[in-house]
Parts: structure tokens; sequence; C-alpha cells
């Protein structure tokens, strides 16, 4: 079995090793195609991040729009107005999904139903229609009228739907039933995504997703995805600092492109262009290069020297989306900024790695992360040991001597606290353990409730008893009192022949000790009736419990020799307390309390007053009250 100093400096060892002959192996690597390997890795990479975002959007977009296409409320009912629900349903969707611009659904009578969000537009947008100052909402109903007119009313709305303006236009004429893609996707009979286009009220780019509706009503509802943003996402995951990414769909109207404003701006500028820019008119520069050399296929690579002198590799691969959608990537890569990225990391790969090394960091994580498990166990056991918990079938094992002889002390330890504290009460064993109770001899007065209890005419039942049998039973009458007295925190001192000594208030304080003590009283007498059933049933004489209560000062502390020594209460107040006990006897009661305990809690119990007596061995006189049961 290994030491741990030599098994961490095995393993060290070992570690600078393998590292020194890794680092050979990697300088031995042809430079050029490291650099052409990490070009195309992020390549990989970024056309995994653009893709898988455009694709995300897209696709979870196309299913929320299903989802509401079989909504009872949208699908079957034609009939849509200012106080719809389905404007509340369009405003949850839009604020969970803030790159769409509006949702809107349209129907065969001619119906049509928009929401748009305006806090997410540009100022010019919201130029373009009319919003006011602090409208967050934009709802456009088309209602048809009996002799078939078209009129739209335009409603502005804050954020909490209250309305803050409204334009009707009589003349707008917007009939759903002839767009595009209420026509496509009702004859398609399935969702579909359109390709980009310029959105005809704000100007932006967008693509469309739609859904024809399945209920009692044919009709179409769509969701308009902004693209004005995209470009910038692709761009900043572009691979390398020169290089570029490229998206457009399967007719080549541009998607993402480092210039997608200026583009989009100059085909606006030109009414003989289409709306958006198309990647055939891109004549210049790497896109214009690789355009001329591409002949259609779904995936074309290879390499491209540059304007600017650099060598590039190049990618153009086709995605798609299901039958709903698809387009390309093209991806541009400078290997001059991974072949600098790789001098430098086989430089300062080489320095941290010999740094590291003789640091040997990783080698202690790694020999740590193995015995990680060992010392988990052994911190639980250490913390169950405060606990006073009982200990664990076998004791924690490691290879490490250290470890493993650390495991086996543990395990004695806890169950050598564990045994004790069978035999002493557990509040004063987590106190010795924590240190909050003294082991020297002495003590602090304080005041405490102490209660006493005995069983009646206890002699004479041991008399007649079979002595096996009469320590079965008192071990169950013990029990019964026992779990009733520390259910309310009491300390169980000592058992004194058939009487038990508990008191409150000590080792630690409790405001409300003598309560504790009453109902303590009350459950163990209760818990000694049920146990007397028992013990008649099974024809055993009972062991009626007489109990006594009292609440005063007493010296609280460790009292014997310093080889054995006892934590108890001492003190004329213990005397009473045993002493009222007795006088249940002679009262023919089974709980007697002081008068100093019953002014302290005549309010939360009922008592009996039974007389004043002085009490044996005392000289004062006492007013002694029969507790009988508490009180609402």
């Amino acid at each position: 079995m290994l030491t741990f100093r030599i098994a961490i400096t095995a393993a060290v060892i070992a570690f600078i090793a393998t590292l020194t002959a890794c680092l050979i192996l990697v300088q031995l690597q042809t430079f050029h195609a490291v650099a052409r390997a990490a070009a195309s890795t992020a390549m990989d990479a970024a056309s995994a991040n653009t893709l898988s975002r455009l694709e995300a959007e897209v696709s979870g977009l196309s299913s929320v729009v299903e989802v509401l296409s079989s909504n009872p409320s949208l699908a079957d009912s034609d009939d849509r107005n200012e106080e719809d629900s389905a404007i509340v349903l369009f405003k949850a969707a839009l604020q969970k999904l803030q790159q769409v611009d509006s949702f809107y659904i349209g129907y065969e009578n001619g119906c049509w139903l928009q929401v748009r969000r305006l806090d997410v537009l540009e100022p010019a947008e919201r130029q373009k229609l009319g919003a006011p100052p602090g409208a967050v909402y934009n709802v456009n109903l088309v209602h048809p009228t009996a002799g078939g007119a078209l009129p739209m009313r335009r409603i502005f709305e804050d954020a909490e739907g209250n309305k803050t303006d409204q334009v009707d236009l009589p003349d707008y004429n917007y009939d759903p039933r002839k767009r595009v893609w209420y026509r496509d996707t009702l004859h398609a009979g399935r969702a579909l995504v359109s390709p980009p286009y310029a959105s005809f009220s704000i100007g932006t780019p967008m693509i469309t997703l739609s859904a024809p509706l399945h209920g009692h009503v044919r009709g179409v509802i769509a969701a308009d995805l902004k693209l004005d943003k995209f470009s910038e996402l692709v761009n900043a995951q572009r691979p390398g600092e020169h290089g570029t990414a490229v998206i457009f769909d399967s007719f080549g109207v541009l998607i993402a492109h480092p210039d997608f404003k200026r583009l989009v701006d100059e085909a606006r500028a030109h009414p003989s262009r289409p709306q958006l820019p198309e990647i055939w008119e891109i004549r210049t520069g790497l896109v214009g290069a690789v355009m001329q050399r591409w002949d259609g296929r779904d995936r074309f690579e290879g390499s491209v020297r540059g304007e600017d002198g650099r060598d590039y590799l190049f990618r153009v691969q086709k995605f798609s989306q299901g039958e709903q959608y698809s387009g390309y990537s093209m991806l541009f890569a400078a290997e001059d900024d991974f072949s600098q990225n790789v001098r430098k990391l086989q430089f300062r790969g080489l320095v941290i790695a010999l740094i590291v090394g003789s640091c040997f960091v990783p080698a202690a994580w790694v020999f740590g992360s193995r015995m990680s498990t060992s010392l988990k166990r052994i911190t639980t056991q250490a913390r169950g040991l405060q606990a006073l918990a009982a200990p664990g079938d076998a004791p924690v094992t490691s290879n490490i001597a250290e470890v493993n002889e650390l495991g086996r002390t543990m395990a004695v330890a806890q169950r050598s606290i564990w045994s004790f504290a069978r035999f002493v009460p557990k509040d004063i064993v987590r106190g010795i353990v924590d240190g909050s109770i003294s082991t020297e001899l002495g003590g602090t007065r304080r005041e405490v409730s102490i209660l006493f209890t005995d069983v009646t005419n206890f002699t004479g039942i041991s008399e007649a008893a079979d002595p096996d049998s009469l320590m079965r039973q008192t071990s169950r009458h013990f029990a019964a009192l026992t779990e009733a007295l520390l259910a309310e925190g009491g300390t169980v001192d000592k058992f004194i022949g058939d009487s038990v000594m508990v008191f409150w208030n000590a080792p630690h304080l409790q405001a409300d000790h003598v309560e504790r003590a009453c109902r303590a009283a009350l459950s163990a007498k209760a818990a000694s009736d049920v146990l007397n059933a028992q013990f008649e049933a099974e024809g055993l004489p009972p062991f009626v419990a007489r109990i006594g209560i009292h609440v005063g000062d007493a010296v609280v502390g460790n009292v014997g020799s310093t080889e054995r020594m006892n934590y108890t209460v001492l003190g004329n107040s213990v005397n009473l307390a045993a002493r009222l006990e007795g006088l249940n006897k002679a009262y023919g009661t089974r709980i007697l309390v002081s008068e100093a305990v019953h002014n302290r809690v005549e309010h939360r119990f009922r008592f009996n007053a039974i007389g004043s007596v002085t009490a044996k061995g005392m000289k004062a006189e006492t007013r002694v009250y029969e507790l009988v049961e508490a009180v609402a």
C-alpha cells in the first residue's frame, strides 16, 4: 500500500513525462495542415452556430404557429373584434418571442387581425406606422362590412393594454385572401416558411411562417420573423478575425451578410432591382470569386486568394429544414488568422505546460479526484459524529495508507460516540463534543424545571414478579416515559430504581421550560395509561406513574471526581420536586406541581388546588396543585 507522498510524487512525474512526449509529437505536426484544420474547424463551428440559431428560431416559431392553428378560440370562429381573446394570446406569444415582429390571422370571410410589438422597433419603423410615444402594441383589425368593403382600424396600446391612439382607414382595402401567405398556405394544406421579403408596412426584411387553421372555419395564422438583426449575429460568429459568413435562400435572396444593411438600401434605391438583394448581384470580392466558380452543388469548398493578399478557405453548403425551408451558407476563413494562432499556441503551450507541470497543479487535481470519494465519505462521517448519527456498516477504505487509517479511526470514533450517547443524555454528549459543556468539575446557578416520576407500589410489584419479567416490564415503562419527556426537550438525568429524574433549561436555555415540563408530564401520564392497558391485557400488573414538578434555582454542572463525574442539577429545588412526587400518594393524585409552577403557567393549563403543605425535609410551607390538562 503506497503512502500519500510516494503516490502523489509518482503521479506528477508520470504527468510531466506524458506532457513532454505530447509536446514533442505536436512539434512534429505539419504546420500548414494544422492551420488548415484549424480554419476548417472554425468554419464548422461558425456554420453550426449560425444555422442552428436560424433553425432554432424558424422551427421554434413554426411550432408555436402550428400549436396556435389548433387553438379553438382562433379556429372555431371567424368573428374578431377589438376585445378579442386572440389579442391577449398573441401578446403573450410576442412577449416570449421577442425576435418576432407580429402574429396575425386571416379568415375566408375577409376578417384579418394582427398584433405587432412596437417597443423593439427602430424609430424609423415606428414612424412609418404612426405609433405615438409610449405605445407598446399595435393591433390591426380588418372587419368586412355587409357591402363587401374592407376597412381597417389601427389601434395603439401601452404595456398594460390601455388604448393610447386609434386610426380608422376606411379605404385600406387589405384583403388577406389575396395575399401570398394566405393562398399558398391553404393550397399546400400545411405549414410553410416564405422566402425573405421586405415588410410592406415597415420595410424590415422578414420571413413569414404560416399554417392553416384546424377547426370549424377556414383561415391561416402566420407570424413574421425579423431578419434585420440576424446578419449582426451571423457576422459575430464568423470564422477568424478576417473571416466572412453569408447565408442566402434557395432562390438566392440574402438572409445574412456583413454589409446586409447597405445592400438592402442599395436594392431599394433601384426600382429595377428586387426588394431584397440577391447573391447573384455580388460580382466582386470573395463572394463574387466563389460565385463564378460554383456550379450549384450542395457542398462546394476550396481556397481562393483575396484582394488583400490573404489565402482563404471557403465552403458553400446547403441546409434545409424538412420540406419547409432550405438555403445555403457561404463561409470564408483566412489561413493567416489560424497559422499565427498556431505558432503562438505552440510556444505558449510549451511554456505553460512546463510551468504548470513543475507546479504539479494538474497532477494534484487529477490525483485528488481519485481520492475525493473516500474523503467525502469521511467528511460525511465527521458530520454524523457531531450529529450523533448511527455508524455505518463498514469503515471508509482507500489504497492510500493515511486515508485508510483515517477512515478506520473515524469509524471507531463514530461508533464510540454513538454508543456513549446511549448512556448519557444526547444534548450533553453534543455539548461535550462541540466544547459547549466543560469537562471540569463545578457548576453555575440557573433556574431549572425539575420533574420526578415514580411507580405506585413498585416494591410490592417487584416482590411478586419474576426478576427477568420485571426487568423487561420496567424497561418498557421507562421507554414510554422517556419518549414523551424527550419530545419536549427534557434532559433525562438518571434512572433511580423505578424513578426518573428529568430537568429543563440545561444544558441549553429554554425560555418556555416550565410549560415544556408540564406538557411532558401530561404526555408521560397518557403514555403510561396506554402502556398499562397493554400490561393488563398481557396479565402484568400496571405501572401507575406519579409525577412531581417544581421550578427554581439550582446548581447545574459536573459533580463527582476527576475519574467519574455526572452532569446534573443540585439544590433544594431538586429535593422539593422529589417530595412533590411522593405527596401524590397522600392525595391520590397523579401529577402535583408547586405554587411556583402554577403561577408561571396557570394561563396554559388547568389545575386543582390541593392545599398548603410542608414537604418532608422542608421548613417552609408551600401550596401544591394537581395538574389536570392543557387549555386552549
